[in-house]
Parts: structure tokens; C-alpha cells; sequence
């Protein structure tokens, strides 16, 4: 099979996934009501989670930008901002694409080698990580009482019935899961020591090494407590745009502070599933919150997720859109110096 036909066979499966998953959530509902819900919300407080949203994108680019300089690079904040866009768009049609393709992009616009990048971007996506576990220890300390029933009926209860159901085989496939990604590992570890400059194994070890140093230079680089206040301020303003939303719908505008932190928890984990944006988790982990947890009506609920999915991903497409083009523009014009040398050859 050809590769672009399995690249656009993953789309594919992917959208048709989060649109199941939609159909899954909507089936039932009164459709009505949820497009009454639509025309009664008040959209200034939308706009207004845009440009949180808008503003947290920024953010990220200045932070990105803190991690490409601690090894030695320099680029222009709005090529990254740009790149960081692009990024944004290209993961609305393949999950995770785009942290390749803010990488590509940045490296062309600022000659900054793909292995740099790279590394930066793990290293940025291993943060990010840490930020959600931070969030949901945080959600569940200071809601325990409130969050203990939920999280028993909803998940422990459930998932304790059908894995005591189907220890065996599950005990069986995680085995040779494990068994396949030790022989895999020891295979490429082979295979790239005996490799020679220009085969495939060599480029993926010399990928690898620019992943270690991006590691290696992040954990000595200066400024870690403006890489903290950045990442601080960029999860501040996600956690605005949930907030602010709920001020778009009447039955949540009553929804404090706290309701939106654990949004924002589960909401982050809707969107990490390998479905394009977050398409249908998204949805379905927001409205069973603040339905079981809250005792919001469905349909309010399913409005909510959609304005508050729908927020994301028209910022994302149209400054997604607007940054590949501005970019695009610039490279048919007349480069001089690299932006993207190493620190100190200028």
C-alpha cells in the first residue's frame, strides 16, 4: 500500500471514530433543545475564551522558543508562533502530527535543525504530561469527598468487573506486549550500532542523540523559573477558556472555580485520545462530568462540550490556516541570514 493512501486511510479511521463517538453521545437527545441552547448562548464570553486560548498559543511559541535557545539556536517568536499553529492544525486531521510538522515548519523558516527541534518538543510534550497529573492530583485533593462516588461508579467499579472477568487473556496480551517492545528494543539498539552514515539506522541514531541532548541541555539551561512561569501561565489561560464558558450556557453558569478545574482535567485527557482533536472523547468525557457529577441536564451539558470543543478548534484552523499561509508567503521571498544559526556565529 501505497504511503499516502495509509496516511489518508488513518484520517479516515480516525474522523470516523470521534464521529461515531459524537453520533454514540447525541443519539437520544433532544436535538431541539441542544440547537435552542446554541441560539441563547451568550457568545461574548466565547470571544472572550478565544483569545485566551489565542493568548496561550503565544505563550507556548515564547516557551518553545526558551527551550531552542538553552541549545544554542535562535529563531523569531512569531516564526514559532506560526510553526506552533501549523501544528495545532495539523493535528486536526492526524493525531500527534503535529508536533512533525511544527518541527519542519520551524526548521525551514529558521534553518534550525529537525533533531533540535525535535528533542525540544519531546522535552516540551514530557512537561506538559507533568502538568495534567499535576492537575488531576490537585482536582481530586481538593474535591476528594465530592469526586469519591463518582470516580467509583464511573471507573473503578467498571473497570475492576471486566478486568477480574478477563484477567487471563488480558495478563496474556500485556505479556507479550512487553515481550514484543524488549525484542524490538534490543533489535533497533542492534542495528543502529552496526549502522553506517547514510543508511536508515543511522539517521534514527542520530535523531535519537538530538533527543538526548535536547534532554541534557533543558535540565541545565538558565531561566527554569521563567519556563515554570510560562508553563504556569499557559495552563492558566486553558483553564480560563473552560471557565469562561460556562457563562455561555445558563444552566452552567453557576459552576465555580473548581467545576472548571476538574473540566479542565478531564477535558486535557479527552484530548490526548488518538482521535483528531479530541473529536468525540472530548465530548464524552465532558458531558458525563458535568452530567453525573454536576447534575447538569444533557442537553446543556452536550451544548457546553460542543461550544467548548468548537472554541478550540476554530482558533486552531483559522490561525492555524492564516500562520501556513503567512509563512508560505515568506518563503517565496528573498532569505537573508539565517535566523535559526547557532548562538554566537553571527
Amino acid at each position: 500500500m501505497k504511503p499516502y493512501i495509509r496516511r489518508y486511510a488513518r484520517i479516515s479511521i480516525s474522523l470516523l471514530l470521534g464521529f461515531l463517538l459524537l453520533w454514540l453521545i447525541t443519539r437520544g437527545q433532544d436535538i431541539e433543545q441542544i440547537m435552542g441552547e446554541f441560539r441563547q448562548a451568550r457568545y461574548g464570553w466565547v470571544f472572550l475564551a478565544m483569545g485566551c486560548a489565542i493568548l496561550s498559543h503565544f505563550v507556548r511559541a515564547l516557551r518553545w522558543n526558551m527551550l531552542i535557545g538553552s541549545m544554542g539556536y535562535q529563531t523569531k517568536t512569531l516564526q514559532t508562533f506560526y510553526a506552533v499553529m501549523t501544528g495545532y492544525l495539523a493535528n486536526l486531521a492526524i493525531p500527534r502530527m503535529g508536533e512533525i510538522t511544527r518541527c519542519i515548519t520551524l526548521g525551514k523558516a529558521s534553518k534550525t535543525p529537525f533533531s533540535v527541534l525535535a528533542g525540544t518538543v519531546l522535552a516540551e510534550r514530557v512537561f506538559d504530561l507533568l502538568s495534567i497529573m499535576a492537575i488531576l492530583f490537585f482536582t481530586i485533593v481538593l474535591q476528594f469527598g465530592f469526586l469519591r462516588s463518582f470516580l467509583r461508579r464511573v471507573f473503578l467499579v467498571p473497570l475492576i468487573e471486566k478486568s477480574s472477568a478477563h484477567w487471563l487473556p488480558f495478563m496474556i496480551v500485556a505479556l507479550a506486549l512487553l515481550f514484543m517492545g524488549g525484542a524490538l528494543f534490543f533489535y533497533l539498539r542492534k542495528k543502529a550500532r552496526r549502522s553506517s552514515e547514510g543508511e536508515f539506522f543511522y539517521k534514527m541514531k542520530r535523531q535519537y542523540r538530538g533527543f538526548l541532548n535536547g534532554f541534557k541541555t533543558i535540565m541545565t539551561m538558565r531561566g527554569k523559573g521563567w519556563f515554570a512561569a510560562y508553563t504556569f501561565v499557559i495552563w492558566g489561560l486553558y483553564y480560563m477558556t473552560v471557565y469562561l464558558c460556562f457563562f455561555a450556557i445558563g444552566a452552567t453558569a453557576h459552576l465555580g472555580l473548581l467545576s472548571a478545574l476538574t473540566l479542565l482535567a478531564v477535558g486535557s485527557l479527552g484530548i490526548l485520545a488518538p482521535v483528531p482533536g479530541g473529536i468525540g472523547t472530548y465530548h464524552f468525557l465532558t458531558i458525563i462530568t458535568l452530567t453525573e457529577l454536576y447534575g447538569i441536564s444533557s442537553e446543556p451539558a452536550t451544548s457546553y462540550a460542543y461550544i467548548t470543543h468548537a472554541t478550540q478548534i476554530v482558533v486552531n484552523i483559522v490561525a492555524g490556516t492564516a500562520s501556513w499561509f503567512i509563512l508560505s508567503m515568506k518563503k517565496k521571498r528573498p532569505e537573508g541570514k539565517s535566523a535559526g544559526e547557532p548562538a554566537g556565529t553571527r
